[in-house]
């Protein structure tokens, strides 16, 4: 695998730490886990953290259709106010949430 960018820590065992960029560098994250050729984001960051997070799978050469989760821990915008943009480009990607947290 290529040096990651700056903002992605790869923190072993499949598992990244992508900076949101949110308010200050290395104040919020989002992860991507990943295991044979499959991933999932845990957290999305708001929308501005989109492209980060899709930077992730290219660095770590995984395309989109790979990812089948994205789980939100909570619904306040740090953590999951880019989900619904996140989703619009992972066709094979499922959304687990909480059931109060799914209308937002």
């Amino acid at each position: 695998m290529a040096p990651l960018p700056d903002f992605i820590d790869d923190l072993g065992r499949g598992v990244f730490a992508v900076d949101t960029g949110f308010l200050r560098p290395r104040f919020d994250a989002a992860y991507l886990l990943s295991h044979n050729g499959r991933a999932a984001f845990i957290d999305t960051g708001n929308n501005h953290a989109v492209p980060r997070l899709l930077a992730a799978l290219d660095a770590i050469g995984l395309p989109r259709e790979a990812v089948d989760y994205v789980i939100p821990t909570h619904v306040h915008l740090d953590h999951a106010g880019g989900a619904g943009l996140l989703m619009s480009h992972l066709p094979c990607a499922t959304m687990v949430v909480h059931p109060r947290g799914a209308r937002h």
